[in-house]
């Protein structure tokens, strides 16, 4: 199942399948959000705020609106 990495629950793994369009995008693949890799939602603030991803062995925290950027699929 497809979906963006701002729907992944907490605590749930992922698989990155794109980085969508946007002058985000480099940005975002240059912190290391490459299709084919795995990220796990760590935290996610309440009320909207800062969602923190774990990629490899780095915690990185993103807005919503970056993380909906990142299709993923859910495993």
């Amino acid at each position: 199942m497809f979906t963006t990495a701002d729907f992944i629950p907490v605590t749930s793994a992922a698989i990155i399948r794109e980085i969508l369009d946007s002058p985000l995008k480099i940005n975002l693949m240059e912190l290391g959000f490459l299709p084919g890799k795995t990220i796990i939602l760590h935290h996610s603030a309440p009320m909207g705020g800062p969602m923190a991803f774990k990629l490899d062995e780095t915690l990185l925290a993103l807005r919503k609106t970056e993380a909906s950027l990142i299709e993923v699929e859910l495993l």
